[in-house]
């Protein structure tokens, strides 16, 4: 024990001692800070009196005019108090009494809310009062019984018997805060959930839902943690009332009995190698989108198992996977075209010894995909008229797999003067092998037909580059010609092998210096080609930073493999089609959070934009907004009279107030001329309470669903819980507490 004071008095007779002006105490983790403190030595008893604070060993800060405890603090009696947790709630009352580490506190008060500074003697925003509250150590909660809920002094809710959880309880059962939910098919709605925390490393949540029109939606969650991952069991059912009530002929409509199971782990065999799974499976394509649940509501559900490792100078991922399209058309035909891949595989390694005085790097990419029906979007007219009528195949019904390895080395040599010259060598070899039900009949290309297919490809290429150091008293600028030239033989089976992972090909700035530009491996770049452009960057003192790509691709011999057909049709107005392609561009700025970058591709002929793609941006401590604008034009000639692509996304946060936030995001096509998706948010934050309140509209032109439009609001009173309606998929509504 460590005991300052101005003046120690020893009573020999009564065994009494007393502290005077000043007094500290320090015991046992224990803090005692007062005016006076006398001890009896006979009873064990210790009396603090005038601006009594004490800090107890678990945080709580305790302020009275007088205190009596025994001389282990554990046991005693207090007038007058206010307690303030390390979690900034405070408990103030007339008197308590502490016995064996639990207080109870008599004519409580319990809020989380501070004390206003203006105006002490105000009521708080919210506050709880009881006729006891009692803060138990070893359960860890707080009981406050007969008590009264109020808001701004006003009371609005009487309480017979209330309990939470205490500032250091992590967990505790007990049940949560409802929730109020509406839609126009399912009625209204109210969810109570119950928490059980089964162990320490075990919990679980049961939901139960009543709806007017649908009746009782059951939901459980179980979660299990263990010392290298954790797992997730997710289970919800419901006998619908009123099928009826859905639109008819749909899967909501067609089934009355509707549940779903949904399993989620991932374990870390060492801190190089994770393995995981997320898969669901449900009665009928719609019931989790219908129903909302929560990680399950999506247009699109994946599920999927995976190993994967990463080093230093490697990547390994497998994993096999398949999409779920929640729809409640029950025929629906895009559910079936989906591929089950099974599995794919890619690995990556850059090897650290130098070979040749270069880097030499390893990459094996592979998979294997089955559909059950074909995924082809059909076009009018034969592709031996007119190529751009072709169908696109963007998968088959049956089969199809390939496994491909490619090895690449590189060196950049720096002469005296700074001209970069960097030599590049790669050699790939592939392994496709083909069984589709159907073969492609309105295709303008050579398909090669089922079985197996072996192909291989070689590249001998040149990069130089000149970077040019240009500094100037408030800035400096890196001008960097640069120059590749490739050479390979012509692509083996262009165009005739089924195109799984090279649809999404886009030529741009980004793009412009790849060895091979395809996105993916079913496609590979052949022929001579050289690619030419100018890369800038500078940096100026007041913090501004730009940035400019510019240039343009030539294919100088051998078969054009973005001349060829494709059975995705990703090669069709790519740019890339003619000996000399389209000019690619990129420039961005960015200056005191603000940013601006904006990319394009133009005609070679006549500079017209053919894809262009704007992206403006500002944050700051207050305000965050951004803005998207995209635009690909129709190809010409234009035979199927396709309209012009452009769209527009914008959002935007704004404080307006300290303790007020909105927020708001809208995506517009300029073509059609509506709204793809709009919503707007509002949050009220304090340090004690929350209000938000959300709305969220998507256009969906393919799918029938329950919940196209929604709105929610929602009440945090922070220690006490939430109380929330409706259900939008928005930022606004979870408060920081």
């Amino acid at each position: 024990m460590l005991l300052a004071a101005d003046e120690l008095i020893y009573n020999n007779n009564t065994g009494v001692v007393i502290a005077s002006g000043g007094v500290q105490i320090d015991y046992g983790n224990y803090k005692l800070v007062a005016d006076r403190v006398e001890y009896d030595q006979r009873s064990g008893r210790m009396q603090a009196f005038g601006s009594v604070e004490m800090i107890e060993p678990s945080g709580n800060r305790i302020y009275a005019d007088n205190l009596d405890v025994t001389d282990d603090f554990a046991d005693g009696f207090v007038n007058a108090l206010r307690i303030e947790t390390p979690d900034n709630t405070r408990i103030v009352a007339e008197s308590a009494e502490r016995s064996s580490g639990n207080t109870t506190f008599n004519n409580g008060v319990y809020t989380a809310c501070e004390v206003c500074e203006k105006d002490p003697e105000r009521a708080p925003f919210w506050q709880v009062k009881a006729r006891r509250v009692i803060q138990n150590a070893e359960t860890k909660t707080v009981r406050l019984e007969q008590a009264s809920f109020e808001l701004f002094g006003m009371p609005i809710a009487y309480l017979p018997y209330f309990e939470l959880p205490d500032h250091d309880a992590k967990r505790k059962s007990g049940f949560l805060a409802p929730s109020y939910l509406t839609a126009e098919t399912l009625g209204a709605g109210v969810a109570v959930p119950y928490f059980w925390a089964i162990s320490p490393t075990m919990d679980a949540t049961f939901t139960g839902t009543a709806y007017t029109n649908q009746g009782f939606l059951g939901e459980a969650e179980f979660r299990q943690n263990f010392a290298n991952g954790e797992h997730t069991l997710k289970m919800a059912g419901i006998s619908q009332l009123h099928s009826g009530g859905f639109d008819a002929n749909t899967s909501d409509s067609m089934v009355t009995n509707r549940g779903m199971i949904a399993s989620k782990g991932e374990f870390r065999i060492n801190p190089r190698w994770t393995f995981g799974w997320d898969g669901m499976l449900q009665s009928d394509n719609n019931f989790s989108r219908t129903y909302g649940i929560t990680g399950y509501s999506g247009s699109t559900v994946k599920s999927e198992v995976y190993l994967s490792g990463l080093s230093n100078r490697s990547h390994f991922d497998l994993r096999a996977y398949r999409f779920d399209l929640q729809d409640a058309d029950e025929t629906s035909a895009d559910e079936k075209q989906q591929a089950a891949v099974h599995p794919s595989l890619d690995y990556s390694r850059t090897f650290s010894d130098p070979v040749a005085g270069g880097e030499l790097a390893l990459n094996v990419n592979g998979y294997s995909v089955s559909r059950s029906n074909n995924d082809i979007t059909t076009r009018p007219g034969l592709a031996i008229v007119n190529p751009l009528n072709a169908d696109v195949y963007n998968g088959f019904a049956g089969s199809n797999s390939r496994l491909s390895t490619e090895l690449e080395w590189k060196r950049t040599l720096t002469s005296q003067n700074g001209l970069r010259i960097t030599p590049i060598l790669a050699a790939r070899g592939d392994l496709n092998s083909v069984n589709i039900d159907t073969a492609p009949i309105d295709y303008n290309g050579s398909f090669a037909g089922n079985g197996s297919h072996a192909r291989g490809m070689v590249t001998a290429g040149l990069e130089t580059s000149y970077p040019v150091l240009v500094t100037t008293a408030g800035s400096s600028h890196v001008f960097e010609p640069i120059a590749q030239v490739f050479i390979r033989p012509d692509e083996q089976l262009a165009g005739g092998i089924p195109n799984e992972d090279a649809q999404s090909f886009v030529f741009d700035a980004t793009s412009l210096f790849e060895r091979d530009k395809f996105s993916g491996f079913d496609r590979t770049e052949g022929g001579m080609r050289a690619n030419v452009g100018m890369r800038y960057s500078g940096d100026f003192d007041n913090g501004l930073k730009t940035q400019l790509v510019f240039g343009q691709s030539y294919h100088l011999a051998g078969l054009n493999s973005f001349a060829t057909p494709d059975l995705a049709q990703a090669t069709v107005n790519s740019g890339l089609g003619e000996d000399v392609s389209d000019f690619v561009g990129m420039a961005g700025f960015a200056y005191n959070g603000f940013s601006l970058a904006t990319s394009a591709r133009f005609d070679k002929d006549d500079f017209r934009a053919e894809r262009t793609d704007f992206r403006a941006g500002f944050s700051q401590e207050r305000v965050s907004t951004s803005l998207t604008y995209s635009e690909i034009k129709a190809p010409r000639p234009n035979s199927l009279a396709e309209l012009d692509r452009r769209e527009v996304t914008g959002s935007a946060s704004v404080k307006v107030h300290d303790y007020w936030r909105v927020a708001a995001k809208a995506s517009y096509d300029l073509v059609d001329k509506k709204f793809n998706s709009n919503g707007f948010g509002l949050l009220y934050e304090d340090e004690c309470f929350a209000f938000s309140l959300a709305y969220a509209n998507t256009r969906d032109n393919t799918t029938t669903s329950a919940r196209d439009w929604s709105i929610g609001a929602r009440l945090s009173f922070r220690t006490l819980g939430d109380i929330g309606a409706g259900s939008v998929d928005n930022p606004l509504l979870s408060s920081s507490f």
